[in-house]
Parts: C-alpha cells; sequence; structure tokens
C-alpha cells in the first residue's frame, strides 16, 4: 500500500505546512530561474528538502538550454529532472525541446513533473499515466492577459479525468488540485478549487486510484497521431 502524500504548495523556501512531507514552490511572478542562477538555485533547494526532510518540487530553471523541472527528495538528492517537451511561444527566449518523459518512483506512487505548457497536449499525460504515474505536478508562468478559467479544465482537470490520477498545478496565476469525479467530495473533479491563497495544505491518498477502472493503453494510433510532434520532427 502507498504512504499518503501530504502536500504544502507555498512561496519558495518558506516553512512547510505542519505535517507535509511533500513541498511544490510556488513564486509570486512565476519567472523561470535563468541557467546562470540555475547551480547555485539547485544547490539551495538540497538544502531545504534536507532541512525540512521532505520532497520537494521547485521553481522552473534553465539547464543547457531546456526548461526544466525537478524532484528533490527527503535527504536533499536530486532524484532526477523533466525537459520541456513543448515550447511556451510567449517565452522571450527560446528553449531545446526534450523527447522523454520520466515516471519517478516514490512511496506515494509514481510522480511525473509537467513543465509549463506541456499540459495542454494531452498525450504527455496519458504517456506518463501508462508509464504508472498516480501525480502530476504542474509548473506553469502565463503571461498578463493570457489567463482563462477553460485553461484550468483544458490542462490539468482534463489530465486528472482522463488518467485517473491526481494532477496539482501551480502558476502565476492559479494553483488548484484535481482528481478523478468519482472520487472527490463534490463531484466536480476538484480537491482544491482554482485560487491564488497560499499555503495550501492537502492529504492525497492513491489507494482508491487503484479501485477506478484500469486506463487503456495508449492506442497506436494515438502515438503515431502525436509522434512528430514528442520526437520534434
Amino acid at each position: 500500500m502507498s504512504k499518503q502524500l501530504t502536500i504544502s504548495i507555498g512561496e519558495p523556501f518558506t516553512s512547510p505546512a505542519w505535517g507535509s512531507n511533500f513541498v511544490v514552490f510556488s513564486g509570486e511572478n512565476g519567472v523561470i530561474i535563468p541557467e546562470e542562477d540555475s547551480k547555485e538555485y539547485i544547490r539551495r533547494v538540497c538544502k531545504y528538502a534536507k532541512h525540512y526532510e521532505v520532497y520537494l518540487v521547485p521553481e522552473r530553471f534553465m539547464l543547457m538550454g531546456y526548461e526544466c523541472l525537478c524532484l528533490v527528495s527527503p535527504s536533499g538528492e536530486m532524484l532526477g529532472a523533466q525537459r520541456a517537451i513543448y515550447m511556451n511561444t510567449a517565452a522571450k527566449e527560446k528553449s531545446k525541446r526534450s523527447t522523454t518523459v520520466t515516471v519517478h518512483n516514490t512511496e506515494f506512487g509514481g510522480i511525473f513533473l509537467c513543465v509549463n505548457v506541456d499540459i495542454y497536449h494531452p498525450e504527455v499525460a496519458r504517456i506518463a499515466a501508462d508509464m504508472g504515474a498516480r501525480y502530476i505536478v504542474c509548473v506553469q508562468e502565463m503571461p498578463r492577459g493570457d489567463y482563462a478559467t477553460n485553461m484550468v479544465v483544458t490542462g490539468i482537470w482534463n489530465a486528472a479525468q482522463s488518467n485517473n490520477l491526481y494532477a496539482i498545478a501551480v502558476s502565476n496565476q492559479f494553483h488548484c488540485i484535481c482528481a478523478p469525479r468519482v472520487i472527490t467530495q463534490t463531484d466536480d473533479g476538484f480537491i482544491v478549487r482554482p485560487t491564488m491563497k497560499m499555503p495550501i495544505s492537502k492529504m492525497l491518498d492513491s489507494s482508491p486510484l487503484e479501485k477506478l477502472p484500469h486506463r487503456r493503453l495508449l492506442s497506436r494510433k494515438i502515438y503515431m497521431t502525436h509522434r512528430g510532434e514528442l520526437l520534434g520532427v
């Protein structure tokens, strides 16, 4: 049986909510950490995770030309990074595109880090779910004036409903936690509805997900449809 994940969403480097074992940073402006500052930033986030003995998903950062998210262990070790597969067309600086989806296995279940606009490409979450993800953590930046409520439904909410998993989103415009409708109290697919209030603290248990109908494996038709996008050709 998987351990329960108690998530805390808050400002970078502030103390997490009591009892938390998983922290996600959310900066007020959502601006990415530039490449020249990434090495020192990673050192600091590893120190934070070790000090509070929590898993940590910090802010997005640039590394070797890629837009990245990472997962840090409670011992302060970098467990791995996820590079963006799709490019944010509104970004001032163009980044490289990855072709790899990585799911990190933890005592809570599989965790996938979704970088920025990748959440609006359903095949990315679907592949992660088929690889064993039970949680998606998405960190986004939205230019002022770009945010609309349908972005929540077509992005993070849709990922939870389509793949029977928990989906956590933080950005400079909203934060929310979604889950399959049948396991949410209000039957609307939200554990935390879109809000800018922080800190947010919630306990998430992956065991109800195991009782839901199994997803079908990614079909060859879907794969071939999106093969060019995923491989960047």
